[in-house]
């Protein structure tokens, strides 16, 4: 059986070398070259959209290409070409370079202003190298029998990480901001040292590469992808340490393709630099108590006020250190150092400008994340909290956890039971310590859902510590056949991580070109805004020429329409390149002015300083424009107007407006309410 095997290698090898054959795939190669270009051009002339003329062209190409080489390489074509193996591959394949493509396609119309023509012949010139070398690879490399080496699944998992992040980087400044980032944008447009519901370091960051970059997309996630770089490396460096060189790169893998941190990696949150810092910390306590590096507690020290600068949750990676500390013998000593004492002085003076913002406005941003929420409706949350920990780190990674908790014995390079006076090897105390780490904010998490809604990304970074250890399951050149959960999971980590792929790339290509005859949702926010911020900026520069004074935008919900019409209506003045002389971002405001919550829009536009202006309230229903208490806080109230929100041809919603004059503040309001109420 083996001489068999070796000799269709051998037969196979032979096949792939041969010049006639490297002829016949380059001539399959140019082809499909030329059948993409012709298409693509046609199909863009012809007055078809840019995605679905992308799409046709090389779909088309890429399946005559592949049929081609089939055909051209393979004794047995026929059996080949009808296994599902084949299909399956050569679709996957297909996919991850048809949505990589669709973001540089993308990328050098809209943010580099190449002309179509020119990306068009770029776009298909790369796409046709890469479809060149997964023919080869699929049609010749996959037809032989073989198991694959350490080597080669190192390349493997290399390159699940380039191309996750390629995919990353190139659609990083062409979908529209979530209404979040549009929130986090007006943070970095009224600096400060605080804010009610986060702390500042999102703002800042935002600012820096603003400043830097312009009011953009891409400039605004620029730093979302800087956090995801800090936090792989941290990672990296953590998990190398440990497993001692085994793991590392699957470790890099799991950053690249875990839904939590693919995410964070791309999207400008607090969550993005509180996961940079997070892995930091985790990096330089494991420096600190298990390799009892003094200095070590320096570096968690500034690690900890700058992630407090993002997100007060990070204090739960203290309270975790200090438990392991009580619970591992060799640590305690640490009581009596001063180093742990200085991190603590160092996070704190880090973290100060928030602790002065707060005990300027009454302590706000404490009470908003602690008091605030405990004493929030009751709501049992255990079920969704369950489900997005699953959907957060997947089936697989949920079951990889499990198993790093249940087989630790399978994993632990030296694992020991403790001596006599209770001491572990390092090993274990890396294994506890890190799991302790992890479990302990999740607990925390857990608890409160207990009693009170969660949302699904708070776990995201306590998963950062079993990472090594869920890597060295990833590992496939150490095979496990039992337990058997350990085998089935290391067994499915390959297809999870081409499927999470495949997924984010079809959700980013969805969301930048969509796809021929899919839809949009109405009313996903900030779906088709480009021309909504337009528009809305065209009437209130219009009402301001007719009118001769200021207009102030009001979104009539807490924070959203407002987030995304002042990013959109500044990118829209920047555009034009007219001269305007006002700031958008100063004046989009949110419905507080109507009694509603509207988080920092209360401090940046008090209620009482905009009484007798007029408003452009902007709604997603005409309920919010009518009511009583709207009538009551205006003096006039004009015609409700629809405007119809687009994107790539299709429809993504519709919003209403109508122009208000004389706001009345809450005291003017009031008697006007009553009378309306009585009549």
């Amino acid at each position: 059986m083996d001489i068999k095997m070796r000799s269709s290698q051998e037969s196979n090898n032979t096949l792939a070398s041969r010049p006639t054959d490297r002829i016949h795939f380059i001539m399959a190669s140019l082809i499909g070259f030329f059948i993409d270009i012709l298409i693509i051009n046609l199909l863009y002339i012809q007055g078809f959209s840019l995605g679905f003329s992308h799409i046709i062209s090389f779909i088309t190409a890429s399946g005559i290409s592949y049929l081609i080489n089939s055909i051209g390489s393979s004794k047995n074509n026929l059996a080949f070409l009808l296994k599902p193996k084949s299909y399956l591959s050569f679709i996957i394949v297909v996919f991850l370079i048809l949505f990589l493509r669709g973001g540089i396609l993308s990328s050098l119309i809209h943010l580099l202003d190449f002309s179509p023509s020119l990306a068009f012949f770029i776009c298909v010139m790369i796409s046709s190298i890469l479809n060149y070398i997964s023919n080869i690879f699929y049609v010749i490399y996959q037809q032989k029998s073989h198991i694959y080496s350490e080597k080669e699944w190192y390349y493997f998992f290399t390159g699940i990480v380039i191309y996750s992040v390629l995919l990353r980087l190139f659609y990083l400044g062409l979908p529209e901001l979530f209404y979040e980032e549009a929130y986090y944008w007006n943070y970095a447009k009224h600096l400060n040292i605080g804010y009610l519901d986060h702390p500042p370091l999102v703002a800042w960051i935002i600012g820096l590469f603003t400043q830097l970059m312009g009011d953009n997309e891409f400039a605004i996630r620029f730093g979302a992808f800087i956090c995801w770089l800090v936090m792989t490396y941290f990672s990296y460096r953590l998990a190398h340490d440990i497993n001692k060189k085994t793991g590392a790169c699957q470790a890099i893998s799991l950053v690249a393709t875990l839904p939590i941190f693919f995410a964070v990696g791309w999207a400008m949150t607090p969550d993005a630099p509180l996961m940079a810092c997070w892995a930091a910390i985790l990096y330089f306590l494991y420096q600190a108590l298990i390799h009892e590096r003094p200095r070590a507690w320096l570096g968690v020290g500034i690690a900890m006020g700058l992630g407090m600068l993002a997100k007060y949750t990070i204090i739960l990676t203290g309270a975790a250190a200090l438990l392991f500390i009580l619970m591992d013998h060799h640590s305690r000593k640490w009581f009596f150092r001063p180093e742990p004492y200085l991190a603590v002085i160092v996070a704190i003076v880090i973290f100060s400008p928030v602790i002065i913002w707060n005990a300027e406005h009454q302590w706000a941003s404490f009470l908003y994340q602690s008091h605030d929420r405990i004493t929030d409706r009751f709501e049992f949350s255990l079920p969704d909290f369950i489900t997005s920990i699953i959907l957060i780190l997947t089936p697989t990674g949920f079951f990889s956890v499990i198993a790093v908790l249940l087989f630790r014995k399978n994993l632990l390079p030296s694992y020991d039971t403790p001596s006599s006076n209770g001491a572990y090897s390092d090993a274990e105390r890396s294994y506890r310590l890190l799991v302790v780490l992890a479990l302990f904010p999740v607990a925390i998490f857990a608890l409160l859902s207990l009693f009170r809604e969660t949302k699904f990304h708070w776990t995201g970074p306590g998963w950062l510590a079993v990472l090594p250890f869920m890597a060295l399951i990833v590992v496939q050149s150490r095979r496990f056949t039992t337990p058997k959960l350990l085998a089935w999971v290391q067994r499915a980590w390959p297809p999870t991580m081409i499927v999470c792929l495949l997924i984010y790339g079809a959700f980013l290509h969805y969301l930048t070109l969509g796809f021929p005859g899919v839809p949009y949702p109405q009313h996903l926010y900030l779906l088709g805004w480009q021309g909504f911020g337009r528009e809305i900026e065209a009437l209130a520069q219009q009402f301001e020429r007719d009118a001769g004074e200021k207009l102030l935008v009001v979104g009539m919900d807490r924070n959203r329409i407002a987030s995304g019409l002042a990013f959109y209506r500044t990118k829209a003045v920047k555009s034009s390149n007219a001269s305007v002389d006002h700031d958008p971002a100063q004046q989009t405001s949110s419905w507080h002015l109507f009694d509603g919550k509207s988080l920092m829009y209360e401090y940046w536009f008090p209620i009482n300083e905009q009484d007798n202006k007029s408003l452009l309230l902007v709604s997603r229903n005409t309920a919010n424009l009518t009511s009583d208490l709207v009538r009551s806080h205006v003096k006039q109230l004009g015609d409700i107007k629809e405007i119809i929100l687009w994107k790539n041809g299709k429809q993504a919603g519709h919003y209403y407006y109508c122009l208000a004059k004389g706001y009345r503040s809450d005291s003017q309001a009031e008697n006007v309410l009553e009378t309306i109420k009585a009549n």
